[in-house]
């Protein structure tokens, strides 16, 4: 026994998969920042590299409590960061709250590399033991090479790639 779908029926269900393939589409590109989380180590140091959305350091809904280093770079600032890198480091286990921590990256198409101006931070209302080290930086897509260093030990790489 052959099943009939009348042609109105089939039309509709047409439209209906390339509605649902164009919203698809569109949703996906609207989708937030890409979170990174990668380990690796410099000397005794065990660094947690972290890019999140940007996160805000100033006013009343501050998720970032500043307390030295670099200048944090406001979310809504001239340079329009898209992304927090940071790291975390650890040292036997326990996070290290007073390091001086450099990061220099470079995406592929670029070729050369950029410091990062490191300000050192924890999380609102939650105290040192959250400290951690980076900043708001605005990154495009692609693939890059991030160095860490912490107290001058070799540095720790991290290849990532964006999307």
């Amino acid at each position: 026994m052959k099943t009939h779908i009348p042609a109105p029926t089939c039309s509709r269900f047409l439209f209906s998969i390339i509605a649902l393939t164009f919203g698809s589409l569109l949703f996906s590109t609207a989708s937030p920042a890409q979170n990174v989380n990668e380990v690796a180590r410099s000397g005794p140091y065990t660094v947690n590299l972290k890019i999140l959305p940007a996160e805000s350091f100033h006013g009343m809904h501050a998720e970032m409590k500043h307390d030295g280093g670099a200048a944090a770079v406001a979310v809504n600032g001239p340079q329009h960061p898209n992304h927090h890198l940071v790291v975390f480091i650890k040292k036997d286990g326990k996070p290290v709250e007073d390091a001086k921590v450099t990061i220099a990256y470079t995406q592929s198409a670029w070729g050369h590399w950029k410091q990062l101006p490191v300000a050192r931070m924890h999380v609102v209302g939650k105290g040192l033991g959250t400290t951690h080290y980076g900043n708001n930086v605005n990154l495009e897509p692609g693939k890059y090479e991030i160095r860490v260093t912490v107290n001058g030990q070799r540095f720790a790489t991290f290849r990532i790639t964006l999307s």
